[in-house]
């Protein structure tokens, strides 16, 4: 394959040297000279010093016959720009690294392949644990996110009829276990049962507030 990879990131100086090992033609852009010189003295990867996000040096980076874009700079903003510009000149598919993941809706509404920075992600898991400490795993699906519960003593779920459990504003149970097992009658939740929650992106704010009303301890 032939790809181009815009920007001399950790990430995309890795990918680079791991596409390239395995037999793929690869160039890499980034707009500091600095960076290409150094990656250019290191590794046998092709590298090429200007602004990716300009369409005559991605043309000149041979993006016209680009089986793969991958846009791996740090700034989102020149991520897009880059994806764009590819799209446009004739890349048959591109692939962009988000660094803020408040900004992925903008690089799916623009039809493009995205993965949220490592760091973001982390940022964002941290972040829960502190928020809803009651979240065991989340993980995103779809146009949301599930996530895992473990009913524990003190939550106000604690002894209710799964019926009871009003999340509503775009968030669902799908499935409860216990002991292994997952249940399918109505019963009451107990401590140690297991709940997988879809929540709507659209309604993430609403229902994370009704999520700590039945699951953040008392």
């Amino acid at each position: 394959m032939y790809i181009v990879i815009a920007g001399l990131s950790n990430v995309g100086t890795n990918l680079a040297e791991l596409l390239s090992k395995a037999g793929n033609d690869v160039v890499v852009v980034d707009l500091s000279e600095e960076r290409c010189t150094e990656a250019a003295s290191t590794s046998d990867i092709m590298v090429m010093a200007g602004d990716a996000t300009k369409g005559p040096v991605l043309e000149e980076a041979g993006v016209k016959r680009a089986d793969v874009l991958a846009a791996l700079t740090n700034d989102d903003s020149d991520n897009l720009m880059i994806c764009m510009l590819g799209k446009k000149l004739g890349a048959k598919k591109v692939i962009s690294m988000v660094n803020d993941v408040m900004r992925a809706d903008t690089f799916k509404q623009a039809g493009i392949t995205y993965l949220v920075k490592p760091d973001a992600v982390l940022a964002k898991h941290v972040q829960c644990m502190i928020s809803q400490p009651y979240v065991k795993e989340s993980v995103p699906f779809g146009g949301g996110e599930l996530f895992e519960i473990e009913v524990e003593e003190g939550m106000k779920c604690e002894g209710k009829m799964l019926s009871e459990i009003s999340l509503q504003g775009g968030a669902k149970i799908i499935v409860v276990m216990r002991g292994g097992k997952r249940l399918e009658a109505e019963f009451v939740l107990l401590p140690g049962d297991w709940l997988a929650l879809i929540v709507n992106q659209e309604a993430t704010k609403k229902s994370v507030s009704l999520m700590n009303k039945w699951f953040a301890k008392e």
